[in-house]
């Protein structure tokens, strides 16, 4: 990690995280305060979701935690009271829905992202504002189709199109995926187009693939958003679902957390989108590593044989220097991600 003092943001001051309650930002909150920050991290009911004020408490972190209520992501003025004092917003939270329907989805992600940010651009102490974006954002997955690079500037045009167009078999997809653009570029469009942005508020947005690993509170979250698929493949179940999931790029939760926290802490890091990318990835390699650990257990049949073949070496390789800054040798391998997600699993 870097050394005291050459934080981007005060050393030890407050950190203001949204949907802290979930897998990313739950490990997001946790880094933040073991770094000597302090987080006041929200949650839709704080009644609820009270556990996690137990949890940022389990591992005698240095900073402090704090619950807060934000019951709803779009209402405006929402974040106001939320960002007083605080240096530095990372915006996990966002609406999840499988809904076709892009009128309910769409606006709702980038009103939120909206509010968050102008809330921030409002407040004279944040001087730091980091978006939980998506891979989708940047590209599909296109297993076996080679000769597609990644980059800083690609933009998922494809999903947006079909999202709002005429009906379509993975219409749901599509419109998730565009909900996570059009408020991605909503946040980059207010930050190098709008005369009222401040000079001083940096911008910052991360792109996580499909997220592996441990989760912090196995009780109480489960095996949350894609780690989900990690624990299907070792019970065997939902087979159905995880053959419709098309071999993409990986990465490790805790990996996305550093990216989210470097984004918010590393001075250098201005401007940037990160790509929490690790490495391509499909079920037959989780299998693989499964019965390699566990040559008792009984493991479904291989049955996901293609790879997503698109590279993205620039950005990986930034992020694996971002990692090196937060401390670690670069991105969490494959094998080390699965066995932590299946640790806590009888």
């Amino acid at each position: 990690m870097q050394s005291e003092g050459s934080f981007g943001i005060p050393e030890g001051s407050t950190v203001l995280v949204t949907g802290v309650n979930g897998f990313i930002g739950s490990h997001v909150c946790s880094q933040l305060l073991q770094l000597g920050f302090d987080v006041r991290g929200t949650v839709r009911d704080p009644t609820k979701y009270a556990w996690v004020e137990d949890l940022m408490e389990r591992d005698n972190p240095k900073g402090c935690f704090t619950l807060a209520s934000l019951p709803d992501l779009e209402d405006e003025g929402a974040f106001d009271s939320l960002v007083d004092g605080v240096s530095a917003v990372i915006h996990v939270a966002s609406p999840v829905s499988l809904s076709p329907d892009p009128e309910s989805v769409i606006p709702s992600s980038i009103n939120g992202a909206m509010n968050a940010l102008k809330a921030a651009n409002r407040s004279p102490t944040v001087k730091r504002f980091v978006l939980t974006s998506s891979s989708v954002a940047a590209a599909l997955p296109k297993p076996g189709q080679k000769g597609e690079e990644v980059t800083t500037t690609s933009w998922n045009i494809e999903s947006v199109a079909v999202a709002w167009g005429k009906p379509h078999p993975h219409q749901a997809w599509h419109v998730y995926a565009a909900s996570k653009i059009e408020a991605e570029r909503a946040v980059w469009k207010f930050y190098n187009q709008d005369k009222s942005c401040r000079p001083d508020l940096v911008v910052n947005t991360v792109l996580p693939s499909c997220n592996f690993g441990r989760s912090l509170d196995v009780i109480n979250q489960g095996h949350p958003s894609t780690s989900s698929f990690v624990e299907s493949l070792w019970y065997g179940i939902n087979m159905d679902q995880l053959a419709c999931s098309p071999p993409q790029h990986f990465v490790d939760v805790e990996d996305t957390a550093r990216l989210h926290v470097a984004c918010a802490v590393l001075p250098e890091v201005q401007g940037e989108r990160v790509f929490a990318w690790a490495e391509p990835f499909n079920f037959d390699a989780v299998l693989d590593i499964l019965r390699s650990e566990f040559p008792s257990k009984h493991f479904v049949e291989n049955f996901h044989n293609y790879r997503d073949l698109s590279t993205a070496e620039k950005a990986k390789s930034r992020a694996a220097q971002l990692l090196r800054r937060m401390g670690r040798n670069g991105f969490t391998s494959l094998e080390e991600s699965v066995l932590l997600n299946v640790d806590d699993l009888p």
